[in-house]
């Protein structure tokens, strides 16, 4: 029984994952972006008062040279904004979208509103909440079992 569910959840998080990353895919073609720039923009725009590099490998479970790439690729594309430290410490600068930045991620934003609407269509709000709560406990639980492997 065990393994028919996981087979079940298995395959419904690939389908899922697969036909977000497609969604994903034909949206970013039109800004000129990956999906990583995408998790960074969407990353900094929750945050109020920017991020540091640091705080945005950690929030986003992102290796820190990779983060480091692509903060670079978004800042000398005009995506982003280094703030508040001198330019001999990169480390402590917090980087904020720029004015480009806040139409397309506010744009996506949007978009994933009406996506999420469109999915959950004749799913009560009670379930919902109930389903993102499991979600929740199943997602800590897993990254639990898979590193303490």
């Amino acid at each position: 029984m065990d393994t028919i569910r996981f087979l079940m959840f298995y395959r419904s998080f690939d389908t899922i994952l697969k036909d977000i990353k497609k969604k994903e895919t034909s949206y970013l073609k039109e800004y000129g972006l990956r999906s990583v720039h995408m998790g960074c923009l969407l990353q900094i725009k929750q945050s109020e008062k920017g991020m540091t590099a640091t705080e945005l490998s950690k929030a986003s479970k992102t290796d820190k040279a990779l983060i480091s790439r692509v903060i670079k690729e978004l800042t000398l594309e005009g995506f982003l904004i280094a703030k508040g430290a001198s330019e001999d410490k990169s480390y402590n600068k917090r980087y904020v979208l720029a004015e480009k930045s806040e139409r397309i991620v506010s744009d996506i934003v949007e978009d994933i509103g009406h996506y999420m609407v469109e999915a959950r269509a004749g799913i009560p709000d009670e379930d919902m909440q109930t389903f993102y709560e499991v979600l929740a406990s199943l997602t800590h639980n897993i990254s639990l079992i898979a590193n303490n492997e």
